[in-house]
């Protein structure tokens, strides 16, 4: 008989993942059928089946749990694991025989407790299908206590952030990311992330990391340097420049590159913030604009385009970063007088003052107020949000 991996609670953290290959034959659904006395003949008979909609033999619902189970007795957490739940849904329908690959990312864990969440997906090979997705409750039955000659790992402990909830700014040197990152310097330990290191870090960071959030492997450059720091929020404000015009004469790999940011650029970051959060949870907070969804602007159309799919993605995420205790909501100002707009003439300034109802222009200090605002207890419960800054603009 196999035996199961051991994972101690210092062992465990969110982002730990797993995976195994398994074949499913007929055999397998016979033995399951006889040992749990389901034989419903769209699982068990090939001539019943072909008469329905489905028009073969499928998997059960239950095997594929069984599949579930496997992963979390045998792979991870393995052998302490207590399961305390499932919460099952069967997105597409899995035929056989098949050859299926069953993975699990743990998406919250406790240490204090001991408990924690474990995602199971069973992906049928070669379509890459997802036939099913488990959400599985545990907590672990004792502690491991290492046996004789057995390796003890010796965890490094994490820099200290004076009691401070750590908070990573990306885009921490530009003009909005500066502010943000002094603003939130009293409340948090403040860690700025950017392509460039500033001279100094009198912005408020207490720490600096540098990368660029554009190249393939950014999350283990950060990883390493944030040396075991657990994170309470990370306010994304980098974003690339975005190129003049409609999307019709838009070099397409620019266009290519604000869609990937805002698009595959946020998921990078969500799962980041998910691998690294807090055993009490995170919030992860993006800043849009109200030129992407709100009033999309011709002149920068690729850039809009890009901001859109960024809001999108906050809302498709937030179901998904909520199974782990972490919200996530986008921050949408209007015309910002820093940054990509530090260079406009005082006309234009002007212009864009007199659009706003309240008769004043959209401030790097209401954006930070703004994302202290998600950061706080308050909002606690808000999630999938898009807050625009308009100042009372239709």
């Amino acid at each position: 008989m196999p035996e199961p991996r051991l994972f101690s609670a210092a062992d465990l953290e969110i982002g730990l993942n797993a995976e195994f290959e398994r074949e499913i034959t007929a055999a397998d659904i016979a033995a399951f059928a006889g040992l749990s006395r389901d034989w419903n003949p769209l699982h068990t008979d090939e001539e019943y089946a072909r008469r329905t909609n489905y028009g073969r033999r499928i998997v059960h619902g239950a095997f594929q749990v069984g599949l579930a189970s496997a992963m979390a007795g045998m792979y991870l957490p393995g052998r302490e694991v207590v399961v305390a739940g499932f919460q099952c849904r069967f997105p597409a329908p899995l035929f056989y025989p098949a050859t299926v690959r069953v993975r699990g990312d743990i998406t919250a864990w406790t240490p204090q407790s001991a408990s924690g969440s474990l995602r199971v997906r069973v992906i049928e090979i070669p379509s890459s299908i997802l036939t099913a997705e488990v959400h599985i409750g545990f907590s672990l039955h004792e502690s491991r206590i290492p046996a004789a000659g057995q390796a003890t790992h010796i965890h490094a402990a994490a820099p200290e952030t004076d009691g401070r909830p750590a908070v990573l700014v990306t885009g921490a040197a530009g003009g909005l990311g500066k502010t943000i990152a002094a603003a939130l310097a009293g409340g948090y330990y403040v860690i700025g992330l950017g392509r460039f290191r500033p001279a100094d870090l009198s912005d408020g960071c207490g720490d600096w990391i540098q990368a660029d959030l554009s190249s393939g492997d950014w999350e283990t450059d950060v990883s390493q340097e944030l040396r075991g720091r657990r994170l309470h929020g990370l306010v994304h404000a980098a974003w690339p420049a975005g190129p003049q015009g409609g999307l019709l004469e838009a070099d397409t790999e620019a266009v290519r590159a604000q869609l990937e940011f805002g698009g595959v650029g946020t998921i990078r970051v969500a799962r980041f913030l998910r691998s690294h959060a807090a055993s009490s949870g995170a919030r992860l907070i993006v800043l849009s604009t109200t030129a992407a969804s709100v009033k999309p602007v011709l002149n920068m159309a690729a850039y809009s385009l890009g901001k859109a799919a960024l809001e999108h993605t906050v809302r498709l995420l937030a179901p998904e970063l909520a199974r782990a205790n972490i919200t996530v909501n986008a921050i949408a100002p209007s015309f910002v007088p820093v940054g990509m707009n530090s260079t406009k003439t005082n006309r234009v300034i002007l212009t864009e003052t007199a659009k706003v109802p309240l008769g004043k222009l959209c401030s790097p200090e209401d954006v930070a107020g703004a994302a202290a605002f998600f950061l706080s207890p308050g909002a606690a419960f808000v999630t999938g949000q898009m807050l625009a800054l308009t100042g009372g603009q239709l």
